[in-house]
């Protein structure tokens, strides 16, 4: 099990701006269920909030940049942008186009944080 608070997820699946990475791994045996119940990384994680997360995705929308129609909906927050870029990126041929422009999407949306 793993626990932590990210920025972004691409098509690809990566995970940007990863936080507070935690995890634990119980092998299924006699005891597991014992260690389990015991372990501190599942108290961290039962006492968690995903406020961070939350306040960011927030904070992203909130910051209007422009008001073109595009989509049948203005782009207008810094999360509609990032929305936008990360699309193109998906359609470059190439991984490290894709990166690069992903990376740019994620620089983005951490300054809304």
């Amino acid at each position: 099990m793993a626990n932590f608070y990210l920025r972004a997820v691409c098509q690809n699946r990566n995970l940007w701006g990863v936080e507070d990475f935690e995890e634990i791994s119980i092998r299924h045996s006699k005891y597991a269920a014992n260690r389990f119940a015991h372990e501190a990384a599942l108290l961290n994680f039962a006492n968690s909030s995903p406020m961070p997360f939350v306040n960011g995705i927030k904070a992203a929308r909130e910051r209007i940049v422009a008001r073109t129609d595009e989509e049948g909906r203005p782009p207008e927050s810094i999360f509609d942008f990032v929305q936008g870029i990360t699309a193109v990126a998906r359609d470059k041929p190439h991984q490290d186009a894709r990166l690069d422009t992903e990376g740019k999407a994620k620089k983005l949306l951490d300054r809304a944080a």
